[in-house]
């Protein structure tokens, strides 16, 4: 896959995953609003709300960090690439991102694991299967991993933290 196809499709992830994630964090809002205005003045709450936070949440916090990453909005620690020669930077960088990629594939491949052995068991409120509490971590690592893997094959692309921060 060339790197600017890589792109696009890394592109068309982060505005997709930032759809979603404005969805959910949307149904997020109506449903805790649900939940105060039916305790505040009816004394009344529904039993499904907690675990359909704990769900919803759990898809906002890990496919939001794939936004945050393609974006290089993440928090980065610069002192070791900074104190390398100029020329070298790149190649730690490239280095750096490879090695993420292969942890968080490894990651998923552990939380695909944990989806299979979850998939029988059901929260016991509403029904949930418990896989898909893990199930935004394991698509949120393939994603990260995707972003990392396309900095790692552009290497001519500026630094998108830096150009962010205002250095380059």
């Amino acid at each position: 896959m060339s790197p600017q196809v890589l792109r696009h499709v890394c592109d068309w992830i982060s505005a997709a995953t930032t759809a979603l994630c404005v969805s959910i964090l949307a149904a997020l809002i109506a449903v805790n609003s649900l939940e105060i205005v039916l305790r505040s003045f009816f004394d009344f709450s529904f039993s499904w709300i907690y675990e359909t936070n704990t769900l919803l949440a759990s898809w906002l916090y890990f496919l939001g960090i794939v936004v945050v990453y393609h974006h290089a909005k993440d928090i980065t620690v610069t002192f070791v690439v900074d104190a390398l020669p100029s020329r070298a930077q790149p190649f730690y960088r490239r280095a750096v991102q490879l090695a993420s990629a292969v942890i968080f594939i490894a990651c998923a491949w552990y939380a695909w694991r944990l989806i299979q052995l979850q998939w029988p068991f059901k929260t016991p409120g509403v029904g949930f299967p418990r896989a898909a509490f893990t199930a935004p971590l394991f698509i949120g690592l393939v994603l990260i991993s995707l972003e990392c893997l396309r900095r790692v094959l552009a290497p001519d692309e500026p630094d998108r933290a830096r150009t962010i921060a205002g250095d380059a």
